[in-house]
Protein backbone atom coordinates (compact mmCIF):
# COMPACT_ATOMS: atom_id res chain seq x y z
CA UNK A 1 0.00 0.00 0.00
CA UNK A 2 1.37 3.86 -1.13
CA UNK A 3 2.08 6.17 1.25
CA UNK A 4 -1.04 7.82 -0.73
CA UNK A 5 -3.46 4.99 -0.61
CA UNK A 6 -2.72 5.29 3.44
CA UNK A 7 -3.66 8.64 3.27
CA UNK A 8 -6.60 8.26 1.88
CA UNK A 9 -7.75 5.87 4.71
CA UNK A 10 -6.31 7.67 7.41
CA UNK A 11 -7.23 11.17 8.35
CA UNK A 12 -3.77 12.84 8.94
CA UNK A 13 -5.33 15.29 11.15
CA UNK A 14 -4.98 12.27 13.79
CA UNK A 15 -2.52 9.75 14.23
CA UNK A 16 -4.12 6.09 13.58
CA UNK A 17 -2.77 4.91 16.42
CA UNK A 18 -1.50 5.98 20.36
CA UNK A 19 1.52 5.45 21.78
CA UNK A 20 2.63 3.35 23.63
CA UNK A 21 -0.09 0.48 22.42
CA UNK A 22 -2.59 -0.08 25.05
CA UNK A 23 -0.82 -2.11 28.14
CA UNK A 24 2.56 -1.67 27.20
CA UNK A 25 3.12 1.54 28.83
CA UNK A 26 5.43 0.07 31.64
CA UNK A 27 7.38 -1.63 28.54
CA UNK A 28 8.25 1.38 27.00
CA UNK A 29 12.26 2.26 26.57
CA UNK A 30 12.78 -0.34 29.32
CA UNK A 31 15.35 -1.93 26.86
CA UNK A 32 17.80 0.88 27.81
CA UNK A 33 17.85 0.67 31.05
CA UNK A 34 18.67 -2.62 30.98
CA UNK A 35 21.43 -2.22 28.57
CA UNK A 36 22.73 0.61 30.75
CA UNK A 37 22.48 -1.29 33.68
CA UNK A 38 24.01 -4.49 31.82
CA UNK A 39 27.01 -2.24 30.48
CA UNK A 40 27.74 -0.66 34.02
CA UNK A 41 27.80 -3.81 35.79
CA UNK A 42 29.65 -5.57 33.09
CA UNK A 43 32.13 -2.53 32.58
CA UNK A 44 32.56 -2.65 36.63
CA UNK A 45 32.87 -5.91 37.62
CA UNK A 46 34.51 -7.81 34.61
CA UNK A 47 37.06 -5.35 33.31
CA UNK A 48 39.29 -5.71 36.48
CA UNK A 49 39.10 -9.19 36.78
CA UNK A 50 39.72 -9.77 32.93
CA UNK A 51 42.83 -7.32 33.84
CA UNK A 52 43.64 -9.74 36.53
CA UNK A 53 43.08 -13.04 34.50
CA UNK A 54 44.40 -12.24 31.07
CA UNK A 55 47.45 -10.33 32.13
CA UNK A 56 50.53 -12.84 32.77
CA UNK A 57 51.78 -12.30 36.37
CA UNK A 58 54.20 -14.51 38.37
CA UNK A 59 52.97 -16.70 40.84
CA UNK A 60 53.74 -14.51 44.13
CA UNK A 61 51.85 -11.63 42.57
CA UNK A 62 49.07 -10.77 45.01
CA UNK A 63 46.69 -9.67 41.93
CA UNK A 64 46.49 -6.13 40.34
CA UNK A 65 45.41 -4.73 43.73
CA UNK A 66 48.17 -6.38 45.96
CA UNK A 67 47.71 -5.99 49.60
CA UNK A 68 44.27 -3.36 48.70
CA UNK A 69 42.59 -6.60 48.23
CA UNK A 70 39.66 -4.96 49.82
CA UNK A 71 39.42 -2.41 47.09
CA UNK A 72 39.53 -5.25 44.55
CA UNK A 73 36.25 -6.71 46.19
CA UNK A 74 34.40 -3.33 46.44
CA UNK A 75 34.42 -2.86 42.99
CA UNK A 76 33.37 -6.51 42.22
CA UNK A 77 30.62 -6.16 44.61
CA UNK A 78 29.24 -3.10 43.14
CA UNK A 79 29.67 -4.30 39.59
CA UNK A 80 28.05 -7.03 40.80
CA UNK A 81 24.98 -5.35 42.02
CA UNK A 82 24.64 -3.81 38.88
CA UNK A 83 24.53 -7.00 37.11
CA UNK A 84 22.43 -8.89 38.99
CA UNK A 85 20.05 -5.94 38.83
CA UNK A 86 20.51 -5.92 34.87
CA UNK A 87 19.80 -9.46 34.65
CA UNK A 88 16.51 -8.93 36.74
CA UNK A 89 15.70 -6.36 35.15
CA UNK A 90 15.72 -8.54 31.63
CA UNK A 91 13.95 -10.65 33.33
CA UNK A 92 10.83 -8.09 33.37
CA UNK A 93 10.84 -6.70 30.30
CA UNK A 94 11.22 -10.04 29.01
CA UNK A 95 7.62 -11.51 31.09
CA UNK A 96 6.19 -7.75 29.95
CA UNK A 97 6.67 -8.34 26.79
CA UNK A 98 5.63 -11.91 27.06
CA UNK A 99 2.28 -10.08 28.59
CA UNK A 100 2.05 -8.31 25.44
CA UNK A 101 2.00 -10.79 23.48
CA UNK A 102 -0.51 -12.33 25.39
CA UNK A 103 -2.69 -9.33 24.73
CA UNK A 104 -2.43 -9.97 20.44
CA UNK A 105 0.62 -7.64 19.80
CA UNK A 106 3.24 -8.81 17.48
CA UNK A 107 7.16 -9.17 18.22
CA UNK A 108 8.31 -5.91 16.02
CA UNK A 109 5.87 -3.79 17.97
CA UNK A 110 7.01 -5.06 21.45
CA UNK A 111 10.25 -4.51 20.24
CA UNK A 112 9.69 -1.20 19.20
CA UNK A 113 8.16 -0.24 22.37
CA UNK A 114 10.96 -1.92 24.30
CA UNK A 115 13.59 0.35 22.17
CA UNK A 116 11.67 3.55 22.30
CA UNK A 117 13.75 6.37 24.68
CA UNK A 118 12.64 8.85 22.99
CA UNK A 119 8.95 8.29 22.83
CA UNK A 120 9.03 8.55 19.47
CA UNK A 121 8.91 5.15 17.75
CA UNK A 122 4.96 5.94 16.94
CA UNK A 123 5.74 9.22 15.23
CA UNK A 124 8.46 6.95 13.19
CA UNK A 125 6.38 4.09 11.79
CA UNK A 126 3.42 6.48 10.92
CA UNK A 127 5.09 8.84 9.61
CA UNK A 128 3.98 11.78 11.30
CA UNK A 129 5.23 14.89 12.76
CA UNK A 130 9.16 15.56 12.00
CA UNK A 131 8.83 11.95 10.59
CA UNK A 132 6.45 13.08 8.18
CA UNK A 133 8.89 13.85 5.72
CA UNK A 134 10.57 10.34 5.30
CA UNK A 135 9.82 8.08 3.08
CA UNK A 136 8.37 4.78 3.70
CA UNK A 137 11.87 2.86 3.10
CA UNK A 138 13.81 5.65 5.57
CA UNK A 139 10.80 5.20 7.83
CA UNK A 140 11.59 1.03 8.06
CA UNK A 141 15.18 2.28 7.69
CA UNK A 142 15.55 4.13 10.52
CA UNK A 143 13.05 1.91 12.60
CA UNK A 144 14.94 -1.02 12.01
CA UNK A 145 18.14 0.68 12.51
CA UNK A 146 16.91 1.27 15.90
CA UNK A 147 15.81 -2.24 17.01
CA UNK A 148 19.02 -3.50 15.50
CA UNK A 149 21.09 -0.88 17.95
CA UNK A 150 19.27 -1.71 20.90
CA UNK A 151 19.47 -5.27 20.85
CA UNK A 152 22.73 -5.10 19.67
CA UNK A 153 24.20 -2.87 22.64
CA UNK A 154 22.22 -5.52 24.72
CA UNK A 155 23.80 -8.36 23.38
CA UNK A 156 27.59 -6.49 23.53
CA UNK A 157 26.84 -6.14 27.60
CA UNK A 158 25.44 -9.25 28.09
CA UNK A 159 28.19 -11.24 26.24
CA UNK A 160 30.24 -9.45 28.04
CA UNK A 161 29.74 -10.80 31.11
CA UNK A 162 28.72 -14.58 29.83
CA UNK A 163 31.81 -14.42 27.73
CA UNK A 164 34.03 -14.32 30.24
CA UNK A 165 32.57 -16.92 32.55
CA UNK A 166 32.53 -19.19 29.56
CA UNK A 167 36.29 -18.06 28.97
CA UNK A 168 36.75 -19.01 32.56
CA UNK A 169 35.16 -22.26 32.46
CA UNK A 170 37.00 -23.18 29.25
CA UNK A 171 40.52 -22.16 30.73
CA UNK A 172 40.30 -24.19 33.73
CA UNK A 173 39.84 -26.84 31.41
CA UNK A 174 42.88 -25.61 29.41
CA UNK A 175 40.73 -24.94 26.15
CA UNK A 176 41.87 -21.31 26.18
CA UNK A 177 45.17 -19.25 26.62
CA UNK A 178 45.53 -15.70 28.66
CA UNK A 179 45.10 -13.96 25.38
CA UNK A 180 42.00 -16.32 24.48
CA UNK A 181 40.44 -14.73 27.47
CA UNK A 182 40.76 -11.05 26.03
CA UNK A 183 39.72 -12.63 22.52
CA UNK A 184 36.41 -14.56 23.46
CA UNK A 185 35.35 -11.68 26.07
CA UNK A 186 36.21 -8.75 24.28
CA UNK A 187 35.94 -9.91 21.08
CA UNK A 188 31.88 -10.47 20.23
CA UNK A 189 31.38 -7.59 22.79
CA UNK A 190 33.67 -5.06 20.82
CA UNK A 191 32.23 -5.97 17.22
CA UNK A 192 28.21 -6.20 18.71
CA UNK A 193 29.19 -2.57 20.71
CA UNK A 194 30.53 -1.26 17.80
CA UNK A 195 28.03 -2.53 15.36
CA UNK A 196 25.26 -1.50 17.59
CA UNK A 197 27.00 2.39 18.08
CA UNK A 198 26.71 2.16 14.42
CA UNK A 199 22.85 1.96 13.85
CA UNK A 200 22.24 3.89 16.92
CA UNK A 201 24.15 7.21 16.10
CA UNK A 202 22.86 6.63 12.33
CA UNK A 203 19.15 6.87 13.25
CA UNK A 204 19.72 9.31 15.78
CA UNK A 205 21.37 11.74 13.17
CA UNK A 206 18.75 11.50 11.08
CA UNK A 207 16.02 11.67 13.63
CA UNK A 208 18.44 15.21 15.00
CA UNK A 209 17.72 16.74 11.24
CA UNK A 210 14.24 15.97 10.82
CA UNK A 211 13.62 17.66 14.22
CA UNK A 212 15.71 20.64 13.23
CA UNK A 213 13.77 20.66 9.78
CA UNK A 214 10.31 20.15 11.88
CA UNK A 215 10.45 22.45 14.66
CA UNK A 216 11.39 25.09 11.79
CA UNK A 217 8.84 24.70 9.88
CA UNK A 218 5.83 23.48 12.02
CA UNK A 219 6.68 24.31 15.73
CA UNK A 220 6.02 22.38 18.48
CA UNK A 221 2.62 22.25 17.83
CA UNK A 222 0.89 18.89 18.98
CA UNK A 223 -1.44 16.79 16.49
CA UNK A 224 -4.55 16.06 18.15
CA UNK A 225 -6.80 13.00 17.78
CA UNK A 226 -6.79 9.13 18.61
CA UNK A 227 -7.53 6.56 16.88
CA UNK A 228 -9.70 3.14 17.23
CA UNK A 229 -8.43 0.14 18.87
CA UNK A 230 -4.69 -0.30 18.58
CA UNK A 231 -4.54 -3.26 16.89
CA UNK A 232 -8.19 -2.70 14.89
CA UNK A 233 -6.50 0.74 13.52
CA UNK A 234 -3.49 -1.12 12.68
CA UNK A 235 -5.03 -3.86 10.52
CA UNK A 236 -6.73 -1.00 8.62
CA UNK A 237 -3.55 0.77 7.97
CA UNK A 238 -1.94 -1.90 6.20
CA UNK A 239 1.24 -1.10 4.35
CA UNK A 240 1.28 2.68 5.66
CA UNK A 241 2.66 1.73 8.89
CA UNK A 242 6.26 0.68 8.14
CA UNK A 243 7.26 -3.24 9.27
CA UNK A 244 3.60 -3.69 10.77
CA UNK A 245 2.86 -5.90 13.45
CA UNK A 246 5.24 -8.76 13.06
CA UNK A 247 4.42 -12.13 14.14
CA UNK A 248 1.33 -12.62 16.29
CA UNK A 249 0.69 -15.45 19.53
CA UNK A 250 4.47 -15.59 19.91
CA UNK A 251 3.72 -15.63 24.04
CA UNK A 252 5.81 -19.03 24.61
CA UNK A 253 8.74 -17.54 22.73
CA UNK A 254 9.21 -14.38 25.60
CA UNK A 255 8.90 -16.93 28.26
CA UNK A 256 11.92 -19.13 26.88
CA UNK A 257 13.59 -16.08 26.47
CA UNK A 258 12.84 -15.52 29.90
CA UNK A 259 14.73 -18.57 30.90
CA UNK A 260 16.89 -18.54 28.65
CA UNK A 261 18.10 -15.21 30.59
CA UNK A 262 18.39 -16.87 33.86
CA UNK A 263 20.33 -19.91 32.51
CA UNK A 264 22.60 -16.59 30.92
CA UNK A 265 22.83 -15.37 34.15
CA UNK A 266 23.95 -18.29 36.05
CA UNK A 267 26.31 -18.92 33.03
CA UNK A 268 27.88 -15.42 33.24
CA UNK A 269 27.54 -14.21 36.42
CA UNK A 270 28.57 -17.65 38.38
CA UNK A 271 32.02 -18.20 37.16
CA UNK A 272 32.79 -14.24 37.09
CA UNK A 273 30.98 -13.76 40.74
CA UNK A 274 33.36 -16.91 41.96
CA UNK A 275 36.23 -15.50 41.40
CA UNK A 276 35.79 -12.03 41.97
CA UNK A 277 35.43 -13.09 45.72
CA UNK A 278 38.56 -15.87 45.85
CA UNK A 279 40.49 -13.07 43.70
CA UNK A 280 40.91 -11.89 47.78
CA UNK A 281 42.10 -15.24 49.06
CA UNK A 282 45.18 -15.37 47.70
CA UNK A 283 46.15 -12.24 49.34
CA UNK A 284 44.81 -13.03 52.82
CA UNK A 285 46.16 -16.72 52.89
CA UNK A 286 50.00 -14.94 51.64
CA UNK A 287 49.42 -12.65 54.73
CA UNK A 288 48.30 -15.74 56.96
CA UNK A 289 50.60 -18.44 56.51
CA UNK A 290 53.87 -17.59 55.09
CA UNK A 291 55.58 -14.83 57.03
CA UNK A 292 55.14 -17.42 60.37
CA UNK A 293 57.43 -19.94 59.04
CA UNK A 294 60.56 -18.17 58.86
CA UNK A 295 60.94 -17.45 63.16
CA UNK A 296 61.66 -21.50 63.12
CA UNK A 297 64.85 -21.17 60.29
CA UNK A 298 65.76 -18.26 62.89
CA UNK A 299 65.32 -20.30 66.14
CA UNK A 300 67.61 -23.51 64.10
CA UNK A 301 70.46 -20.62 63.69
CA UNK A 302 70.61 -19.80 67.08
CA UNK A 303 70.50 -23.49 68.12
CA UNK A 304 73.59 -24.34 65.85
CA UNK A 305 76.02 -23.06 68.51
CA UNK A 306 75.41 -26.05 70.34
CA UNK A 307 76.52 -28.30 67.55
CA UNK A 308 79.93 -28.66 68.94
CA UNK A 309 78.49 -30.81 71.98
CA UNK A 310 77.00 -33.40 69.96
CA UNK A 311 78.44 -37.05 70.60
CA UNK A 312 80.09 -39.17 68.22
CA UNK A 313 78.17 -40.90 65.24
CA UNK A 314 77.70 -44.58 64.60
CA UNK A 315 77.31 -45.33 60.45
CA UNK A 316 76.15 -48.54 61.49
CA UNK A 317 72.51 -47.67 63.27
CA UNK A 318 70.47 -47.23 60.08
CA UNK A 319 67.61 -44.75 59.27
CA UNK A 320 64.90 -47.29 59.83
CA UNK A 321 66.47 -47.89 63.05
CA UNK A 322 66.33 -44.50 63.83
CA UNK A 323 63.44 -43.91 62.53
CA UNK A 324 61.49 -46.52 64.78
CA UNK A 325 62.83 -44.97 67.58
CA UNK A 326 61.60 -41.73 67.55
CA UNK A 327 58.21 -43.27 66.88
CA UNK A 328 58.70 -45.33 69.72
CA UNK A 329 59.49 -42.12 71.86
CA UNK A 330 56.37 -40.99 70.54
CA UNK A 331 54.36 -43.25 72.71
CA UNK A 332 56.05 -43.86 75.64
CA UNK A 333 52.93 -44.02 78.31
CA UNK A 334 50.48 -43.97 75.42
CA UNK A 335 47.90 -47.00 75.74
CA UNK A 336 45.92 -45.87 72.64
CA UNK A 337 45.81 -46.58 68.86
CA UNK A 338 48.08 -44.63 66.38
CA UNK A 339 46.06 -42.23 64.30
CA UNK A 340 44.79 -43.30 60.94
CA UNK A 341 48.20 -43.30 58.65
CA UNK A 342 49.93 -43.50 61.62
CA UNK A 343 52.69 -46.21 62.64
CA UNK A 344 52.31 -48.66 64.83
CA UNK A 345 55.38 -47.78 67.45
CA UNK A 346 57.88 -51.16 66.87
CA UNK A 347 58.27 -51.20 70.74
CA UNK A 348 55.47 -49.95 73.17
CA UNK A 349 56.53 -48.74 76.54
CA UNK A 350 53.08 -48.38 78.78
CA UNK A 351 55.22 -46.77 81.99
CA UNK A 352 55.47 -43.18 81.50
CA UNK A 353 58.16 -41.24 82.09
CA UNK A 354 57.14 -39.25 84.94
CA UNK A 355 54.46 -40.47 87.70
CA UNK A 356 51.10 -38.48 87.22
CA UNK A 357 51.29 -34.70 88.53
CA UNK A 358 52.61 -31.48 88.25
CA UNK A 359 56.40 -32.32 88.82
CA UNK A 360 58.18 -31.50 86.67
CA UNK A 361 56.56 -28.40 84.99
CA UNK A 362 56.96 -28.92 81.47
CA UNK A 363 55.97 -25.49 81.00
CA UNK A 364 58.37 -23.78 82.86
CA UNK A 365 61.91 -22.42 80.66
CA UNK A 366 64.32 -23.26 83.48
CA UNK A 367 62.62 -26.39 84.40
CA UNK A 368 66.20 -28.09 83.06
CA UNK A 369 68.55 -25.84 84.61
CA UNK A 370 66.29 -26.28 87.94
CA UNK A 371 66.48 -30.06 87.66
CA UNK A 372 70.52 -30.44 87.24
CA UNK A 373 70.94 -27.32 90.02
CA UNK A 374 70.24 -29.78 93.08
CA UNK A 375 71.04 -33.35 94.58
CA UNK A 376 68.44 -35.42 94.19
CA UNK A 377 67.97 -35.44 98.26
CA UNK A 378 67.44 -31.72 98.32
CA UNK A 379 64.03 -32.60 96.31
CA UNK A 380 60.76 -33.83 98.10
CA UNK A 381 59.76 -37.29 98.63
CA UNK A 382 57.65 -37.66 95.42
CA UNK A 383 60.02 -35.44 93.67
CA UNK A 384 62.66 -37.85 94.25
CA UNK A 385 60.06 -40.66 93.27
CA UNK A 386 59.42 -38.80 90.03
CA UNK A 387 63.27 -38.51 88.86
CA UNK A 388 63.83 -42.15 90.11
CA UNK A 389 61.41 -43.37 87.63
CA UNK A 390 62.19 -41.30 84.89
CA UNK A 391 66.29 -41.63 85.00
CA UNK A 392 65.67 -45.90 85.20
CA UNK A 393 62.59 -45.74 82.46
CA UNK A 394 64.08 -48.49 79.51
CA UNK A 395 63.07 -45.87 76.49
CA UNK A 396 66.82 -44.08 77.41
CA UNK A 397 67.78 -46.41 74.86
CA UNK A 398 65.76 -45.08 72.17
CA UNK A 399 67.67 -41.74 72.68
CA UNK A 400 71.27 -43.19 72.77
CA UNK A 401 70.63 -44.94 70.10
CA UNK A 402 69.16 -41.94 68.21
CA UNK A 403 71.68 -39.41 69.17
CA UNK A 404 74.66 -41.79 67.46
CA UNK A 405 72.63 -42.08 63.95
CA UNK A 406 73.18 -40.11 61.12
CA UNK A 407 70.50 -40.34 59.33
CA UNK A 408 66.71 -40.82 60.21
CA UNK A 409 63.73 -42.64 58.23
CA UNK A 410 61.35 -40.33 60.00
CA UNK A 411 58.76 -41.21 57.36
CA UNK A 412 58.96 -44.80 57.28
CA UNK A 413 59.04 -44.83 61.26
CA UNK A 414 55.74 -42.85 61.46
CA UNK A 415 53.45 -42.75 58.67
CA UNK A 416 52.02 -45.88 57.02
CA UNK A 417 53.14 -46.18 53.36
CA UNK A 418 52.76 -46.31 50.86
CA UNK A 419 50.44 -43.03 50.71
CA UNK A 420 47.37 -42.81 48.69
CA UNK A 421 47.21 -40.23 46.27
CA UNK A 422 44.22 -38.75 47.72
CA UNK A 423 46.24 -38.01 50.80
CA UNK A 424 47.48 -34.13 51.12
CA UNK A 425 50.45 -32.80 53.03
CA UNK A 426 48.01 -31.61 55.53
CA UNK A 427 46.48 -34.71 56.55
CA UNK A 428 48.99 -36.26 57.46
CA UNK A 429 49.51 -37.00 61.51
CA UNK A 430 51.13 -34.61 63.69
CA UNK A 431 54.38 -34.87 65.35
CA UNK A 432 53.46 -35.40 68.62
CA UNK A 433 55.41 -32.20 70.20
CA UNK A 434 54.19 -32.37 74.13
CA UNK A 435 55.92 -36.67 73.98
CA UNK A 436 59.28 -35.31 72.79
CA UNK A 437 58.92 -32.22 75.05
CA UNK A 438 58.40 -34.49 77.84
CA UNK A 439 60.67 -37.38 77.34
CA UNK A 440 63.29 -34.22 77.14
CA UNK A 441 62.79 -33.52 80.69
CA UNK A 442 63.28 -37.16 81.52
CA UNK A 443 66.65 -36.77 79.93
CA UNK A 444 67.53 -34.00 81.83
CA UNK A 445 65.86 -35.90 85.40
CA UNK A 446 68.19 -39.06 84.20
CA UNK A 447 71.56 -36.40 84.17
CA UNK A 448 70.55 -35.10 87.44
CA UNK A 449 70.18 -38.60 89.06
CA UNK A 450 73.52 -39.77 87.41
CA UNK A 451 75.32 -36.66 88.63
CA UNK A 452 73.54 -37.15 92.68
CA UNK A 453 75.13 -40.87 92.32
CA UNK A 454 78.46 -39.18 91.55
CA UNK A 455 78.41 -40.25 87.78
CA UNK A 456 79.16 -36.81 86.01
CA UNK A 457 80.45 -37.91 82.86
CA UNK A 458 77.48 -40.27 82.50
CA UNK A 459 74.89 -37.58 83.44
CA UNK A 460 76.90 -34.75 81.06
CA UNK A 461 76.64 -37.65 78.72
CA UNK A 462 73.25 -37.76 78.54
CA UNK A 463 72.80 -34.56 78.21
CA UNK A 464 74.67 -34.47 75.00
CA UNK A 465 72.68 -37.08 73.42
CA UNK A 466 69.57 -34.91 74.17
CA UNK A 467 71.46 -32.36 72.64
CA UNK A 468 72.54 -34.80 69.54
CA UNK A 469 68.67 -36.03 68.90
CA UNK A 470 67.94 -32.64 69.17
CA UNK A 471 70.05 -31.61 65.78
CA UNK A 472 68.64 -35.13 64.33
CA UNK A 473 65.29 -33.51 64.28
CA UNK A 474 66.64 -30.26 62.98
CA UNK A 475 68.58 -32.06 60.09
CA UNK A 476 66.23 -34.92 59.17
CA UNK A 477 62.82 -33.93 60.22
CA UNK A 478 60.23 -33.99 57.02
CA UNK A 479 57.75 -31.34 58.96
CA UNK A 480 58.40 -27.75 60.31
CA UNK A 481 56.70 -29.29 64.05
CA UNK A 482 59.79 -31.64 63.80
CA UNK A 483 62.66 -29.23 63.42
CA UNK A 484 61.02 -27.07 66.11
CA UNK A 485 61.02 -30.61 68.06
CA UNK A 486 64.13 -30.99 68.00
CA UNK A 487 65.25 -27.25 68.75
CA UNK A 488 63.38 -27.72 71.79
CA UNK A 489 65.39 -30.96 72.67
CA UNK A 490 68.50 -28.93 72.04
CA UNK A 491 67.32 -26.30 74.37
CA UNK A 492 66.45 -28.28 77.19
CA UNK A 493 69.71 -30.16 76.67
CA UNK A 494 71.91 -26.81 76.69
CA UNK A 495 69.83 -25.77 79.56
CA UNK A 496 70.35 -28.83 81.64
CA UNK A 497 74.30 -28.58 80.63
CA UNK A 498 74.79 -24.98 81.83
CA UNK A 499 73.26 -26.22 85.46
CA UNK A 500 75.59 -29.40 84.91
CA UNK A 501 78.32 -26.95 84.75
CA UNK A 502 77.40 -24.52 87.39
CA UNK A 503 76.86 -27.42 89.90
CA UNK A 504 80.13 -29.65 88.97
CA UNK A 505 81.75 -25.97 90.41
CA UNK A 506 82.63 -25.02 86.28
CA UNK A 507 80.80 -21.33 86.13
CA UNK A 508 83.06 -20.18 83.33
CA UNK A 509 82.43 -23.32 80.99
CA UNK A 510 78.33 -22.26 81.63
CA UNK A 511 78.77 -18.82 81.50
CA UNK A 512 80.84 -19.39 78.02
CA UNK A 513 78.07 -21.77 76.57
CA UNK A 514 74.85 -19.53 78.04
CA UNK A 515 76.97 -16.48 75.78
CA UNK A 516 77.49 -18.60 72.70
CA UNK A 517 73.61 -19.50 73.07
CA UNK A 518 72.94 -15.55 73.19
CA UNK A 519 75.22 -14.55 70.54
CA UNK A 520 73.66 -16.85 68.21
CA UNK A 521 70.68 -15.98 68.76
CA UNK A 522 70.64 -12.63 67.90
CA UNK A 523 72.81 -13.21 64.94
CA UNK A 524 69.97 -14.98 63.64
CA UNK A 525 67.52 -12.24 64.71
CA UNK A 526 69.60 -9.75 63.15
CA UNK A 527 70.22 -11.83 60.00
CA UNK A 528 66.95 -12.44 59.43
CA UNK A 529 65.70 -8.68 60.23
CA UNK A 530 68.21 -7.09 57.77
CA UNK A 531 68.17 -9.94 54.58
CA UNK A 532 64.71 -11.61 54.72
CA UNK A 533 61.98 -9.55 53.99
CA UNK A 534 58.56 -9.38 55.43
CA UNK A 535 56.44 -8.21 52.68
CA UNK A 536 53.83 -11.51 52.00
CA UNK A 537 54.96 -11.04 47.89
CA UNK A 538 58.65 -10.31 48.59
CA UNK A 539 58.12 -13.60 50.58
CA UNK A 540 56.41 -15.49 47.80
CA UNK A 541 59.08 -14.30 45.54
CA UNK A 542 61.55 -16.21 47.16
CA UNK A 543 59.36 -19.80 47.46
CA UNK A 544 60.78 -21.64 44.65
CA UNK A 545 64.31 -20.81 45.75
CA UNK A 546 64.31 -21.72 49.53
CA UNK A 547 62.40 -24.98 48.38
CA UNK A 548 65.60 -25.68 46.38
CA UNK A 549 67.67 -24.39 48.88
CA UNK A 550 69.61 -27.39 50.69
CA UNK A 551 70.25 -25.09 54.01
CA UNK A 552 67.54 -25.00 54.85
CA UNK A 553 65.42 -26.70 57.23
CA UNK A 554 64.24 -29.78 55.47
CA UNK A 555 60.97 -29.31 57.30
CA UNK A 556 60.84 -25.59 56.22
CA UNK A 557 61.32 -26.55 52.87
CA UNK A 558 58.66 -29.10 52.67
CA UNK A 559 56.34 -26.74 54.17
CA UNK A 560 56.80 -23.85 51.75
CA UNK A 561 56.77 -26.70 49.26
CA UNK A 562 53.08 -27.67 50.91
CA UNK A 563 52.41 -23.83 50.72
CA UNK A 564 53.25 -23.17 47.64
CA UNK A 565 51.02 -26.06 46.01
CA UNK A 566 48.11 -24.12 47.96
CA UNK A 567 48.73 -20.65 47.35
CA UNK A 568 50.07 -20.76 43.65
CA UNK A 569 46.83 -22.19 41.99
CA UNK A 570 45.08 -19.42 43.76
CA UNK A 571 47.27 -16.59 44.46
CA UNK A 572 46.38 -14.45 41.83
CA UNK A 573 43.33 -14.59 39.78
CA UNK A 574 45.32 -15.36 36.31
CA UNK A 575 47.16 -18.46 38.17
CA UNK A 576 43.51 -19.27 39.73
CA UNK A 577 42.25 -20.41 36.37
CA UNK A 578 45.38 -21.31 34.27
CA UNK A 579 47.19 -22.87 37.13
CA UNK A 580 51.01 -21.86 38.46
CA UNK A 581 52.45 -23.21 35.08
CA UNK A 582 56.42 -23.24 34.94
CA UNK A 583 57.44 -22.23 38.36
CA UNK A 584 55.56 -25.50 39.98
CA UNK A 585 56.58 -28.04 37.26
Amino acid sequence: MSRDDASRKIPSSAPPLSWPPPGMERLQGSLWRVIVLAWTGSLILVLPLLWALAVEQPFYSLGPFEDNWELGMAIAAVGAVFVVFAFFQLWVVIRGAGKAADLGYGMTTILEVAGDSGRDTGFLIQGKRHFASLDPARQVSVARARMRGALLLLGAAVWMMVGFGLAILLAARGFVTPSGIWLMTMGPTALLGLAGGFFIVTQNTVVRELQTEWNAQEGMNRIHGESEAWNQALDEAGDSIALGAGDRGVGRRFTTAAAVVVVLFLLGFGPTATIAVTTALGPILAEIAVPTFLSVQEMAGGAEVLRRYTVEKDPAISPQAAGAALQNIAFVGETGDPEPMEEEPSTRYGMSWFPMGNFPDPFSETVAADLMARPLGDFATGEQQALLQAASHPAHEEFHLLAQAEIADVVSGRWTLPFPDSLTFQELPWPRFQAFRTAALAQVAKASVELSNGQPDEAEQTLRELISTGFLLIDQGPTLLDNLIGVELTRVGANGLEGFYRRTGDPTAAESLAWARAGALAAAKKSRAGLVPEDARLLLQGVPTLVQNDDALRGLRWEYFATFNMLAPCINLQKMVFGPGETLD
